[in-house]
């Protein structure tokens, strides 16, 4: 089953995908993918880091832009992008799983860079169960890009601590 995860920026996607994650592990199953995570820095966010799900290995994927800074990274949305974390990222998600999670792709990826191979990974045949989390507002251009059967779930406040279960009964 491929499911689209949706839901406005902080409503707790990737809080939602990693409880997946855990009990999809306590179940037996091989999981593979990303997940990103904000890290705060006086109530901005300052850096995201990306992990490998099947690993537990982390990098910086990108850093809030300041004024000092210049660098040979992506720039997008006000953060440098880490060249270096993105191939790692794309290196996680070329893994066959039980379950890949793909947390999550924005404007790079729309823009053909970033983890690019995120909706090919999404779709493929050889992930028989995929999560893609995209937020609210880019559903649409994401859900057109989509060659392949899934189901959406949008995580709202009322709801997300329920969608991990919910979730993890179909891919069980």
């Amino acid at each position: 089953m491929r499911i689209l995860l949706t839901g406005k920026i902080g409503i707790g996607k990737t809080t939602v995908c990693k409880k997946i994650v855990e009990i999809a592990k306590k179940n037996g199953l091989n999981c593979c993918g990303v997940l990103t995570q904000r890290l705060e820095d006086k109530g901005k966010t300052a850096e995201l880091i990306v992990e490998d799900i099947s690993t537990g290995e982390r990098k910086i994927l990108a850093s809030r832009i300041n004024d000092e800074e210049t660098s040979n990274g992506i720039i997008s949305c006000n953060f440098i992008f880490n060249r270096e974390a993105i191939e790692f990222g794309k290196k996680a998600l070329s893994k066959k799983g039980d379950l890949l999670v793909i947390d999550e792709i924005g404007n790079l990826e729309l823009e053909g860079k970033g983890f690019n191979n995120a909706i090919c990974a999404f779709q493929s045949k050889k992930n028989k169960n995929s999560i893609l989390v995209v937020r609210s507002k880019l559903k649409n251009a994401v859900s057109a890009k989509l060659d392949c059967n899934f189901k959406m779930i949008e995580v709202n406040k009322d709801n997300r601590e329920e969608v991990p279960t919910t979730i993890s009964i179909k891919f069980t």
